[in-house]
């Protein structure tokens, strides 16, 4: 089945994360999907590791499903070519820095086309000029602040969590706008339009529901809320692997009961005895990092999976804290299709991650293109442009 955007038209003019990110999933999703690359390729594609033979696995995977073409903008005649596949398309989807001007929205003028440029700052005030930086609009966002260790600096995340939320920021604003054109009032039709998403506006998004609470971020304490003031969670050290795990539906006998089995006695005579039994179960108690080193001498003595019985038979819940090797081989991760195995060009198979949605009515096919070699459909997108 072909997918709920199909019959969408889309070019995409970016490199990297956030653009090919947001394009890759409307193609996804059924979008027919054209990119545009300088001649020298997507940057992205020479990012390491780089497989055998072929480019590197971030730019693999987040350019399946998509036509790739070779255009450079010194050549009137290509930006001409540029300028024809946007009059056809239903959505651009383009990075703010190293574009012609002939392709701006401004100059563009395409009334029914949906133009979401992708930038590191937006498109005003002091920062708007400064390039996207997945480092900078993190410091500067504030996004890392509750990571590392208490009174050390603060350290970056370990993945492009700013690209990915502009990206899927800019999935949700070019359905959006596309519900806005298809539906509106034919005698007052709304048109294309521009949507502007950046990284930095992202993550501050991203940390709105801490922002809405805090007062004082260096003192202040709440459910989910308290990110700020604890160290790093690695989970609960059990005897062969870590576990994450919550007791807040557990109370009185049952408490008890859960101390008994896993053999604690001794921690009844513990000074923090009382706070183990009201705030220290699990991450979220306010002394649960305090707390923790009481939890893990006792499953110290158990596998995770013992643990997560007993915890559960006491009603409450328990996950083990999976490392990667560990989640991709989950019986859960294939009971969602989670992962899927792409064939790459040269017959190669490269796992990939799968959208994470389902469509029923308008299901998509899982037989994936992969990433497009450098300029590969040439000839096939511009003679029909």
């Amino acid at each position: 089945m072909p997918g709920p955007l199909d019959g969408v038209r889309v070019v995409e003019i970016a490199e990297g994360v956030a653009g090919p990110y947001t394009a890759m999933s409307l193609a996804d999703a059924g979008a027919d999907v054209v990119k545009i690359e300088p001649p020298t390729g997507d940057r992205s594609r020479g990012w390491s590791p780089l497989m055998d033979g072929g480019d590197a696995p971030l730019f693999e995977t987040l350019n399946r499903n998509k036509r790739g073409i070779v255009l450079d903008w010194s050549s009137q005649s290509d930006v001409d070519s540029a300028r024809r596949l946007l009059a056809q398309a239903d959505v651009a989807v383009v990075d703010k820095f190293g574009l012609p001007p002939e392709l701006s929205w401004e100059r563009l003028n395409a009334a029914g086309l949906v133009y979401c440029a992708i930038s590191g700052f937006g498109p005003q005030g002091p920062w708007a000029d400064r390039p996207a930086s997945e480092i900078g609009t993190q410091m500067a966002s504030e996004a890392t602040s509750s990571l590392g260790n208490l009174g050390e600096p603060p350290v970056r995340h370990g993945s492009d969590i700013g690209s990915v939320f502009a990206a899927n920021n800019a999935i949700q604003a070019i359905c959006a706008a596309l519900y806005a054109r298809d539906d509106s009032d034919p005698a007052n039709p709304t048109g294309g339009q521009r949507v502007e998403v950046s990284l930095f506006g992202s993550l501050i998004a991203m940390r709105s529901t801490l922002w809405v609470a805090l007062s004082n971020p260096d003192e202040w304490w709440g459910f989910h809320l308290d990110s700020y003031v604890k160290p790093p969670d690695h989970g609960y050290q059990c005897r062969d692997l870590p576990i994450y795990f919550s007791l807040a539906r557990i109370r009185g006998r049952g408490f008890e009961s859960l101390i008994d089995e896993l053999g604690m006695d001794w921690a009844r005579e513990h000074p923090d005895y009382d706070r183990l039994r009201t705030d220290g179960a699990g991450g979220a108690g306010r002394y649960a990092a305090e707390l923790k080193p009481l939890w893990e001498r006792g499953f110290a003595h158990f596998d995770a999976d013992q643990v997560i019985e007993i915890v559960e038979r006491h009603g409450g819940w328990a996950f083990p804290m999976h490392d990667y090797e560990r989640l991709s081989s989950d019986p859960q991760v294939e009971a969602v299709g989670a992962i899927i195995d792409v064939e790459q060009a040269n017959g190669t198979v490269m796992r990939q991650v799968a959208p994470p949605w389902d469509f029923e009515g308008t299901p998509v096919s899982m037989t994936m293109r992969p990433a497009p070699r450098l300029g590969e459909h040439q000839a096939e997108v511009l003679e029909t442009s």
